[in-house]
């Protein structure tokens, strides 16, 4: 007999099949509940690039989700550019990307009033020391936790989309 059970045949009787699915009705029960835990565990990662280029993504482990934000940002431009030199990951709360000139101001905080406030911090530290050659400051985006865009100051170009700028 090529194929053998690994039962003995009176060990497995009628009255266990009943309980198998009862387990797996129980397992498919559970599972939504585990999901919505999974859910709250995933890593958001917003990298900038100096020319504007940005990239964002969601994943279980932070390396995913770093390699996700790096594809999506390199994708955006056909030069090279500088994506991944800069980034902030996070598991809640949300991130806040300013540039100014080539530099970019990238922080993640718990709310949107530590994100402003962690964010003038830095702007107030760059200005400090580049002085008066510091460059003028554009808001870029804000993302929640989920990866979702809640502002964003760009345009549409070809390839791509690029910091809005006034002419």
């Amino acid at each position: 007999m090529l194929c053998r059970s690994w039962f003995r045949r009176s060990a497995v009787k009628l009255p266990a099949v009943p309980r198998i699915l009862m387990a797996c009705f129980a397992v498919l029960l559970a599972a939504p509940g585990l999901s919505a835990a999974d859910e709250e565990t995933n890593w958001t990662v917003l990298t900038v690039a100096r020319n504007g280029n940005w990239g964002i993504a969601r994943a279980r482990t932070r390396s995913e989700a770093i390699a996700g934000a790096l594809d999506r940002c390199q994708a955006m431009t056909a030069d090279e550019s500088d994506c991944g030199g800069e980034l902030v990951a996070f598991r809640s709360g949300l991130a806040l990307a300013l540039m100014c000139g080539d530099y970019r101001v990238i922080v993640a905080a718990n709310d949107s009033e530590e994100a402003d406030s962690s964010a003038l911090e830095r702007l107030l530290a760059l200005r400090e020391l580049y002085g008066s050659d510091f460059p003028a400051c554009k808001h870029l985006l804000r993302i929640d936790s989920y990866g979702v865009l809640t502002t964003f100051k760009a345009k549409r170009v070809e390839g791509g989309y690029s910091l809005a700028v006034p002419k």
